[in-house]
């Protein structure tokens, strides 16, 4: 018989919401740093017991917010019984990423950066600024108004994005060539 999970043994991550379409999919709002490629597994209480369930896919869907498939979960009325609930993760599944954000300023989020001034890193010239973002698909883009009126649509990607100023409000982004073209 395998022990039981005990609340030593766990970190809370955050929190289930409603389901996610009908296959037994949840909204999982996480406040934590976690690596969502390493999770197997969370863990929920149920009936008072730490019970493990075993994660089918993942995929983010916010900077917060990620939609679960659970293995035995498999249907809208299974789901929504995990509505609300904590969710854990085992401190030994090492799911947790440490905390060297200390050097970033305080974790921004896209929608943090409107209003910014976009600046390309290759020539220094401005793209224009921060408009909106739009995260309506798996890649979220920055709704970037030119100084000639135009609007540009940027990847928000850590591959481009080489600076941020939070004092002068300015993103600075080395795109590929041919980018500004689309």
């Amino acid at each position: 018989m395998s022990s039981m999970i005990t609340a030593d043994q766990l970190i809370e991550i955050g929190h289930f919401g409603k389901p996610h379409g009908i296959n037994g999919e949840l909204n999982a709002y996480v406040d934590a740093d976690i690596d969502a490629d390493a999770m197997k597994r969370i863990v929920l209480m149920i009936d008072g017991i730490y019970v493990p369930f075993f994660i089918g896919s993942i995929r983010q869907k916010r900077h917060d917010t990620f939609i679960v498939a659970l293995d035995d979960i498999s249907n809208e009325h299974e789901a929504s019984e995990l509505t609300n609930r904590q969710i854990f993760v085992l401190k030994a599944d090492g799911v947790l990423l440490d905390d060297e954000a200390d050097a970033e300023p305080d974790g921004l989020y896209a929608s943090d950066l409107v209003g910014y001034n976009v600046t390309d890193d290759s020539d220094g010239h401005t793209i224009g600024t921060v408009e909106d973002i739009d995260d309506s698909t798996d890649n979220v883009l920055f709704i970037i108004a030119t100084p000639d009126g135009d609007t540009v649509y940027l990847p928000v990607a850590d591959e481009f994005i080489t600076s941020i100023d939070t004092d002068t409000r300015t993103l600075c982004m080395s795109l590929p060539d041919g980018i500004l073209d689309l």
